[in-house]
């Protein structure tokens, strides 16, 4: 294989991990609008959904992982000279917020909403709707870092 297709392939795999990352943040985002509607007043049917939904950070976990050992892959092709740019610098930054944003606001809240839904208590309601924001600020926050790091790989500088 010559590091041409092989760079092709590489790049390929990356597009798809970044792909996997962000759509299922979206679904996410988007399925987690809809929880809305069950959250204070059909508490197993949230937690029935919430469920459904729990195999999205795994998936994420496989897209980030595609995503970092073809993105390192690519920068040995090139030597090294593309860790060098100021974009890519920036887009590291990124996506290391992303990675953080996600494995601790992510997990944290899902996990303590889901405690909250099983308790089926309406004492919980405050907490519920307080845990539920937080998600959907960091859902917004990582769709927007997503969105930066789109934009830095087209308007390389």
């Amino acid at each position: 294989m010559t590091s041409q297709t092989f760079l092709q392939l590489d790049l390929v795999l990356h597009i798809t991990g970044f792909t996997m990352m962000a759509g299922f943040i979206l679904a996410d985002f988007v399925i987690n609008r809809r929880l809305t509607r069950y959250l204070l007043t059909d508490k197993p049917r949230a937690a029935s959904v919430m469920e459904s939904v729990a195999v999205f950070p795994r998936l994420i976990g496989i897209g980030a992982a595609l995503l970092i050992v073809t993105g390192i892959a690519m920068v040995v092709i090139f030597k090294g000279v593309i860790a060098q740019m100021l974009w890519f610098k920036i887009k590291m930054l990124v996506v290391l917020l992303i990675l953080l944003n996600g494995g601790i606001v992510l997990r944290r809240n899902s996990n303590r909403l889901k405690s909250l839904l099983q308790t089926n208590d309406d004492r919980h309601n405050g907490n519920i709707l307080q845990v539920k924001q937080r998600l959907g600020v960091f859902q917004g926050v990582e769709l927007l870092l997503f969105l930066i790091i789109f934009v830095l790989s087209i308007f390389k500088f």
